[in-house]
């Protein structure tokens, strides 16, 4: 004998579903830093030939006195190369402690020691931590006069503003435009004093917006 059992009755359903759910999450933080990848000028030690009234140095190689500088350091060819290393724009100014004029730093009749900005694409300077800049950093350079000091101004404790101000932070952090060079240039009048050697310490300073 056959039978049906019914077991609707019972409430049994199909197959048992259920979910779960994650979540990932990422903060970028904002890092200021500049990395000056050439740390030290130094003109050396000297004497001015006697046939000359000056000997005339500059960071970046030009001799505007050759043949004037007796053993002085005729080797420097490099600035001051200073790098975006950090992920937000930044201004950047300079200050200057100790021998910061060219009296105290230099002295004698006339002397002369001053600062100049360069974008790294026009100076082409290798030593950049990533690659060496395409274009020209600072918002572009002198272009649009964002990048001050682009011609030698006196050197003084005070500092100024190298690229941007105070409002303005146009000193970029992408790799292919995130660097500058700064120069200096030293005249050294004949009836310069003899003595110790000068020390003139720069420090320089980003800013950032937030």
């Amino acid at each position: 004998m056959n039978r049906i059992y019914d077991f609707s009755y019972l409430g049994l359903t199909g197959a048992v579903s259920t979910t779960a759910t994650g979540s990932s999450t990422v903060t970028v933080s904002q890092t200021t830093s500049i990395t000056n990848n050439f740390a030290a000028i130094q003109f050396g030690s000297g004497f001015v030939n006697a046939s000359c009234t000056a000997c005339v140095m500059d960071s970046n190689g030009t001799r505007a006195s050759i043949g004037c500088c007796g053993t002085f350091n005729m080797s420097n060819n490099l600035g001051f190369l200073l790098e975006n290393t950090g992920n937000i724009n930044l201004s950047l100014n300079y200050t200057c402690s100790s021998s910061c004029t060219a009296a105290t730093f230099i002295g004698g009749t006339n002397p002369a020691f001053q600062i100049r900005a360069t974008t790294n694409f026009n100076s082409a300077q290798s030593g950049e931590v990533g690659t060496l800049d395409t274009s020209a950093s600072c918002g572009g350079g002198t272009t649009n006069g964002l990048l001050n000091l682009s011609t030698y101004t006196a050197v003084t404790a005070a500092g100024d503003f190298i690229c941007g101000n105070s409002t303005t932070y146009p000193f970029g952090f992408t790799n292919t435009l995130d660097a500058i060079v700064i120069d200096l240039n030293v005249s050294i009048p004949e009836n310069a004093p003899i003595g110790g050697g000068q020390l003139a310490a720069f420090t320089f300073n980003a800013h950032a917006t937030g």
